[in-house]
């Protein structure tokens, strides 16, 4: 597969994105940057590393949209968090050409996407890192002793990082803003142990179920609605009402035509299917 093959699947996404075979495109860009690596054309490397990585977001996000097709919400939220960190890696060495290559839907999308899920706590581990070490050259990093190679730059195809070799965990912290997205806080089962997923979906499942292909396109409002009473009828009076105000029900919501809660407005580019509903109310 040439070069020019490659781009044009990679700019064909939206509509090849069934029928192309992913191994041979990964493959060949393998090989066309080893060739360059091995003939020191390191600007030629640099370009084919950021055709990896476009390659590496478009297979990512379009995982992740067929997980959550298949209702695996959190393994779709894991393949999001790898698109993001990747078009992170990718957006310093971003150059106009990459607009044909749909990462800009991507990023959207997929920054969309995450707001949508119900995930607001996530443990954070923290470390003591004793020793670590270029990726480029494998020399051990510290301050006194640096190799030379910047993080993020790329040499002979490569992205420089700092490897760990020598880490202390000294504890974990529950946050909400977390630097690593997978750390979902899930409760267990009490008999089995086994990890039990407790979060309600209805929001994102709205949203995918309506959508036909990953690349149609959607937009979303956060608002506030009237949600009827008859949804709430198991809460007294006097209990505090469900817009949750910490205000009594009969002093709030009760007396009106609904309970205020939160609600999303969804536009679709492409109508959905006539027999979704056009509200639905989550738990």
């Amino acid at each position: 597969m040439t070069l020019d093959e490659i781009q044009q699947q990679l700019r064909s996404v939206r509509v090849n994105y069934k029928s192309r075979k992913a191994m041979d495109i990964s493959a060949a860009l393998a090989l066309l940057k080893k060739t360059a690596v091995d003939a020191g054309r390191e600007v030629e490397a640099k370009e084919l590393f950021c055709l990896e990585q476009t390659f590496a977001i478009q297979e990512a996000y379009l995982k992740a949209f067929s997980q959550m097709k298949e209702e695996h919400y959190y393994e779709g939220w894991c393949t999001l968090e790898i698109a993001e960190n990747t078009i992170s890696w990718l957006l310093p060495h971003y150059a106009p050409s990459f607009e044909q290559y749909e990462i800009k839907f991507i990023q959207s999308a997929v920054q969309r996407l995450q707001t949508l899920f119900p995930y607001k706590q996530f443990i954070s581990p923290e470390f003591l890192i004793r020793s670590k070490k270029c990726s480029i050259c494998g020399n051990e990093i510290s301050i006194r002793k640096p190799c030379g190679h910047r993080v993020g730059e790329i040499y002979k195809g490569e992205m420089c990082c700092r490897m760990v070799s020598d880490i202390e965990v000294l504890g974990t912290s529950i946050v909400t803003n977390p630097s690593q997205k997978y750390s979902v806080v899930f409760l267990s089962d009490p008999v089995t142990k086994e990890k039990k997923d407790q979060y309600n979906y209805t929001v994102i499942r709205y949203l995918i179920t309506r959508l036909k292909e990953p690349f149609d396109g959607w937009s979303h409002v956060v608002t506030k609605r009237r949600h009827p009473h008859s949804r709430y009828a198991f809460i007294g009076r006097n209990e505090k009402c469900p817009c949750e105000s910490g205000k009594k029900y009969k002093k709030c919501c009760l007396p009106t035509e609904g309970v205020l809660r939160p609600h999303i407005q969804f536009t679709f580019a492409k109508p959905p299917p006539p027999e979704m509903l056009e509200i639905e109310y989550s738990a």
